[in-house]
């Protein structure tokens, strides 16, 4: 029988494995066609930029980039929602799914592009998804420096840094080990768009790339448990009653203070940095500075969603979120200077119809993809 959705992806994308993950739960009946040049291509012609995963619904339109899929998915797949019914804990979960999208990018590029092993055993697989075996050494090689170039050294990681962004990943299974040991998800009973943010990076790089897996195997069993109980999980299989949980136990501090003294200090910075027409900035934050990192116009519109998010509660539960925050330093950075508009709304208001594509790709792209896939 035809399916609704072709999902294009690859079996080590980030992003592919957050999307392939919540349309498993979700049971959506869907197609899925592994990427190469041509799909690429095509990709980039339907929608404009040339990133994978991305779904071609059977009416001829499409989506792209996961966090607004997942949330016009969520209107149209109702069962068992992702998004929980509290709107202060939905603006918390919104928020540890941006955090995890954005915020554990570089440390999930730093285990696979950092270590000679994974480099060369990753680089040479994605190239080998994309051209001819004779070609795949050669240009594994190429694929493999131009990620650690573009998403490290000329990203603000240097040899000043490495060190502290290699151990964000240890950071971020202090926290993870004890929430998995009293509950099966991020925010409770069943799955929320938290864990779908955190599995992006949990899955597709730590949990399977060749170094990193056995940190994780050794250093996170708990999260490692998680990453298969997710990739497994079904909402037909699990209670109809939902348990959610408020963040309030004492390992969520550390997570917390990640995000309001790091993530939305970053995003408040990149921003301000996008407002004043500066391509790179010097990030500086509570535990981390990234000196002459890239300026990300896509981060400036997270900001802006989340301060949307915010700004759609009511003084109480805006309340209830300011305290959960108190602790860790409040939710100051979020506010700070208001919105600043990115001007991305349009582009990535879905679904992605031939009139409203705008393909500005350069032959660089068409050929070898965009790099943050």
């Amino acid at each position: 029988m035809p399916k609704p959705y072709t999902v294009y992806k690859s079996d080590i994308s980030y992003f592919s494995g957050k999307l392939e993950a919540y349309l498993r739960y979700k049971d959506i009946p869907h197609t899925t066609v592994d990427c190469n040049q041509q799909t690429l291509r095509m990709i980039g012609k339907k929608t404009g930029t040339a990133k994978m995963p991305a779904i071609e619904m059977a009416n001829g339109q499409w989506l792209y980039d996961t966090t607004p899929t997942i949330q016009w998915l969520e209107k149209q797949h109702t069962n068992s929602s992702v998004l929980p019914e509290d709107p202060a804990l939905r603006f918390i979960a919104l928020l540890m799914e941006d955090y995890a999208d954005e915020w554990l990018w570089r440390p999930a590029m730093w285990w696979r592009w950092v270590p000679k092993a994974s480099r060369v055993t990753l680089g040479r697989r994605i190239a080998g998804e994309m051209v001819a075996k004779p070609l795949a050494i050669p240009l594994g090689f190429y694929f493999g420096r131009r990620q650690l170039n573009e998403w490290l050294w000329k990203d603000g990681v240097d040899s000043s840094n490495s060190d502290t962004v290699r151990d964000m990943l240890f950071r971020e299974l202090e926290y993870l080990e004890p929430l998995f040991e009293q509950q099966p998800f991020i925010l409770g009973s069943h799955p929320s768009v938290a864990d779908f943010g955190y599995f992006a990076s949990m899955f597709r790089h730590f949990g399977n790339d060749p170094i990193s897996a056995e940190v994780m195997r050794r250093h996170g069993p708990n999260t490692y448990e998680w990453l298969a109980r997710l990739w497994n999980s079904h909402h037909s299989k699990l209670s109809n009653t939902v348990s959610w949980v408020w963040p309030e136990a004492d390992y969520w501090q550390p997570l917390l203070e990640r995000i309001a003294n790091d993530y939305l200090p970053y995003l408040h910075q990149n921003a301000m940095a996008f407002a004043n027409g500066q391509q790179r900035f010097d990030y500086q934050g509570n535990s981390l500075a990234f000196p002459g990192t890239v300026t990300t116009h896509y981060r400036v519109w997270c900001r802006q969603q989340l301060q949307r998010e915010f700004a759609l509660l009511n003084p109480e539960q805006q309340q209830r979120i300011e305290q959960c925050f108190a602790m860790a330093g409040g939710l100051a950075s979020l506010h700070q200077d208001g919105v600043i508009d990115s001007g991305l709304d349009q582009q990535l208001q879905l679904p992605i119809t031939a009139a409203t594509v705008k393909n500005t790709l350069t032959l660089r792209q068409k050929i070898f993809g965009q790099p943050r896939n």
